[in-house]
């Protein structure tokens, strides 16, 4: 989840609680209470954006014996093991290459992650399962 919307809704509505107490406790201007009215709603409306959001940054990865699907917020991808010529991969980057042009990137953008260890594993079982390699000894 966006962490930097969350602390800065987090800050918000603290500070806008702060407000309310503050202008009914001491008989302040109805205007203060206002402002604080307005810092919690834009709290509870960060809060909904970034969960909103961080809902459709997902991507989905299906693996099958014959290839894969890759459903993203901006793209949609699907290939088939036996055109897959490469697989490499940087601690964030997973890329899959299709001969010398065509490259399909997945990025984490939490760094090394479990998901991101686990994708990779089970990517060179399927390519390795393709192409007839068996990992017994």
């Amino acid at each position: 989840m966006p962490l930097r919307a969350v602390g800065l809704a987090a800050l918000l509505a603290v500070a806008g609680a702060g407000l309310i107490v503050a202008g009914s406790a001491a008989r302040l201007p109805v205007a203060l209470s206002i402002v604080g009215w307005i810092l919690l709603a834009g709290a509870v409306g960060l809060c909904i954006v970034a969960a909103t959001t961080w809902r459709k940054m997902r991507v989905r990865v299906a693996l099958t014996d014959d290839g894969y699907v890759i459903d993203g917020p901006d793209a949609h991808e699907e290939g088939r093991w036996e055109d897959v010529t490469k697989l490499t991969q940087s601690p964030t980057t997973l890329v899959i290459h299709h001969g010398p042009d065509h490259r399909v990137r997945l990025v984490s953008q939490r760094g090394v992650t479990a998901e991101l260890i686990h994708l990779t594993g089970d990517l060179v079982r399927r390519l390795d399962a393709s192409r007839g390699y068996s990992s017994q000894l």
